[in-house]
């Protein structure tokens, strides 16, 4: 099962019914817009407790054996979760 955006917000009013909806909504797409921004600017993003987004290169080998580089639009987002994260998700 997949968690959406909305299946965020609602266990999030769940615990903190003092806060609407709309505002944990605009509270999550600003946490997530300073992410993507920062990601952009290849900057990494460290949330202690959770996890650590990096910006990685991709290199692949050509068909004669060089390595390449590929253009920077090319890069690939990573997450590492801290072991604390992990733990729980293997519960």
């Amino acid at each position: 099962m997949n968690m959406t955006k909305k299946d965020i917000i609602h266990r999030c009013h769940e615990k903190m019914p003092v806060f609407s909806k709309s505002l944990i909504e605009k509270a999550l797409n600003l946490l997530l817009k300073e992410v993507s921004l920062s990601l952009n600017r290849g900057e990494d993003v460290k949330i202690t407790g959770f996890g650590t987004w990096k910006r990685v290169k991709v290199k692949r080998k050509n068909k004669k054996g060089f390595s390449v580089k590929l253009k920077p639009s090319r890069k690939l987002l990573t997450y590492l979760n801290t072991s604390e994260v992990g733990t729980k998700i293997r519960k």
